[in-house]
């Protein structure tokens, strides 16, 4: 009789026989430079019928890589280390980590090894290790602005604790600038702040962390990274702001604040918080939030072009896209803040569910008689309104039950790996739907492109130019 330990336990020495693995090149995201990386596993198989051993695993840059490996639990000292063991159809893990250094240069500078595994037989075989570094400003401590100042910096400035803009100081930040916040790390400003991004070189506000929380998502695709940004003082004008993975996204009270061409998207609590305020914001989208969109207490809104969609699905008690309310029980406040005007036009308001716009009164219970509101040209998932013409102005209604709803009219919508793009989908129900009259203010959508090439505009932020190409071809194909 032949013990089944003795077929489990064979070992070969052939040539042939080799190693699998997951993938023969670990990658990571860009690293800041002198920060360490993210573990990055790869999966190393056995598929042959007898085992293997492994006489060595090295770096091909052993003692200068900066790359750290382990290999089935052990560590490579000085990158190298010897006498491995995969069993007949069995696995092991390798862990990867990197810490990159600082080259003193702006741009990402690419930096790779090779992880070379030697087989008892004498065969090689590698596995490529690769990381791009980006060099940064390392902010610590509270950085307090106490006169005018303008921010520019072509490396990402990692902000570990707040920054703090006085009353009477204005904070310009330039193009192409992106802080990086630490975790609870925020941006308070009770003086001005001024953003003066551009399409090809937006300003970011992110988390610091690189990398991925899981194998399809990274930590920069996941809310709740860093703190936000509060807003007091006045004259607050952002343009081309990408504001994401925060705990909260803009909070404000008092003040007056543009929003062009901006983005604030996937926030663990209200993206948009606004009491009291003036604001007006167009070809801006805000989407994916654990609380509000758009949460408006008492003041004036004026939104053109705009996309809120609410499609946070990391909990399904997320909040509305579009709350309007006059009062905030907050820490025991009970005052009243009149709505004066909240004009919505040639906007998007969507998101799961069969409702995501909400008005909360207290002042007056007649909703029409007490806030001065008007949806004009827009995409809404709301409730129908036959009985309001005045206010409600040839909208068109999402109706859940379309196979086209919840976020199918849109370009891309991926809820697995939390991306999307709310450009409209060429079937999408809101293309051609827009007030062209406002088109002639605002000719081009968030990304630049045309509003007007065919005289039609679509409801949102963006304008599918793709739509246009096609008809343009159909138009040609009839003329031949």
């Amino acid at each position: 009789m032949v013990s089944s330990c003795d077929d489990y336990d064979s070992w070969t020495a052939d040539p042939q026989a080799q190693l699998t693995f997951g993938r023969d090149t670990v990658s990571f995201d860009t690293i800041i430079s002198t920060v360490s990386s993210s573990t990055q596993r790869l999966l190393v198989y056995n598929n042959n019928e007898s085992g293997l051993r492994i006489s060595e695993v090295r770096l091909k840059h052993a003692g200068s890589s900066p790359f750290r490996v382990n290999v089935d639990g052990q560590f490579l000292h000085d990158g190298q280390g010897t006498d491995f063991e995969v069993r007949k159809n069995d696995s092991i893990f390798v862990l990867v980590e990197v810490t990159l250094p600082d080259t003193g240069g702006d741009t990402i500078a690419m930096h790779t090894d090779s992880l070379c595994f030697r087989l008892q037989s004498g065969a090689l075989q590698y596995v490529t290790l690769m990381a791009g570094g980006q060099n940064a400003l390392h902010w610590r401590g509270v950085r307090v602005f106490d006169q005018d100042t303008i921010l520019q910096s072509r490396r990402p400035v990692i902000v570990y604790d707040s920054l703090y803009v006085s009353s009477g100081t204005t904070l310009t930040i330039e193009a192409g600038t992106q802080l990086y916040f630490h975790q609870h790390a925020s941006m308070c400003v009770d003086g001005t702040l001024l953003v003066n991004g551009t399409l090809e070189e937006p300003v970011v506000f992110r988390g610091d962390r690189t990398g991925n929380l899981f194998d399809y998502l990274p930590y920069d695709n996941t809310p709740q990274q860093w703190g936000g940004v509060y807003l007091n003082g006045s004259g607050h004008k952002l343009t081309y702001l990408d504001l994401h993975s925060s705990t909260f996204g803009i909070k404000a009270e008092d003040t007056d604040m543009e929003l062009a061409n901006c983005v604030i998207h996937n926030t663990g609590g209200n993206a948009l918080w606004a009491k009291n305020c003036r604001v007006k914001a167009y070809n801006t989208q805000i989407s994916n939030a654990f609380g509000n969109l758009y949460q408006m207490i008492g003041g004036e809104a004026e939104m053109t072009f705009c996309t809120l969609a609410q499609f946070y699905n990391f909990d399904a008690n997320r909040g509305w896209a579009l709350r309007l309310s006059d009062y905030d029980l907050e820490y025991g406040d009970t005052m009243f803040y009149d709505i004066s005007r909240a004009y919505f036009t040639n906007c998007i308001i969507t998101g799961y569910g069969d409702d995501v716009i909400s008005g909360s009164f207290i002042k007056e219970s007649k909703f029409q008689d007490s806030v001065q509101y008007h949806f004009q040209r827009c995409f809404l998932n709301t409730m129908y309104s036959d009985g309001d013409s005045v206010r409600f102005v040839r909208n068109i209604y999402e109706n859940p039950e379309d196979t086209m709803s919840y976020g199918r009219q849109f370009l891309l919508f991926d809820t697995y790996a939390r991306l999307y793009d709310f450009t409209p989908d060429t079937l999408a129900h809101f293309c051609d739907s827009a007030d062209i009259y406002w088109a002639e203010e605002f000719p081009l959508d968030r990304l630049g492109r045309s509003r007007e090439a065919d005289g039609r505009a679509d409801i949102g932020a963006y304008e599918n130019i793709q739509r246009q190409s096609m008809e343009d071809t159909a138009n040609k194909e009839e003329k031949r």
